[in-house]
């Protein structure tokens, strides 16, 4: 049997997701006592609970329960800038830092209504900046 990284991935996932135990146990329908029980591997979670964690981050089962999450963000934010390149609707490339990588992968994490949210407020930053910019000339 391949080696459980679950109680390390719960608390992994939930911290790099800015969640508090009691976001999450809301989430999956059970106490906070209960989930801390999960994430300190006093307890294990039944089938429904992995299923509602891997939905809550929007990852596979398999990742969830066997990837050592931890190992690939910590890969990720000590990146250099030129390890990650993002590419425009120009087909400009864009070096990316490992910060830069690391939103995109929360930002990946997100459930498609919260990801239009980020985008609209991007946009709002991006226009009001803009807008500073312009009135300060």
């Amino acid at each position: 049997m391949r080696d459980l990284k679950l109680v390390d991935n719960m608390r992994e996932l939930r911290i790099i997701n800015g969640y508090s135990q009691q976001f999450v146990s809301n989430y999956i329908h059970i106490a906070r006592q209960t989930y801390s029980l999960y994430e300190t591997g006093r307890r294990l979670p039944d089938m429904k609970t992995v299923c509602d964690l891997a939905d809550l981050y929007h990852i596979s089962i398999d990742l969830l329960l066997y990837t050592d999450l931890s190992v690939d963000m910590e890969q990720i934010s000590d990146a250099p800038a030129s390890e990650y390149m993002a590419v425009t609707p120009e087909n400009n490339a864009i070096p990316l830092n490992g910060t830069d990588a690391r939103m995109l992968t929360n930002y990946k994490s997100l459930p498609p209504e919260t990801q239009q949210e980020v985008r609209e407020y991007v946009l709002f930053k991006k226009r009001r900046l803009e807008a500073r910019t312009v009135s300060d000339n």
